[in-house]
């Protein structure tokens, strides 16, 4: 069909033409949940809440340390 032409945007036409704009938005989202996955991690696991209590008695028990009195 001669005449007839296929309406492609310029993006479609350009090998790459993601753009660094979208690119950008991308990676910003992506380090976003990362950040946020790691967070989440952090507190599921590491956060002070899940620490045990430990004294120094508790602790010279367990390494059998012997202190003198003065």
């Amino acid at each position: 069909m001669k005449g007839t032409r296929i309406h492609t945007t310029s993006a479609a036409r350009k090998p790459g033409a993601y753009g660094r704009r979208g690119l950008r938005r991308d990676l910003a989202w992506l380090l976003a949940v990362k950040f946020t996955a790691l967070g989440l991690l952090w507190l599921m696991f590491f956060s002070a809440a899940h620490r045990p209590a430990v004294d120094a008695s508790a602790v010279s028990q367990r390494l059998a340390v012997v202190t003198s009195a003065p």
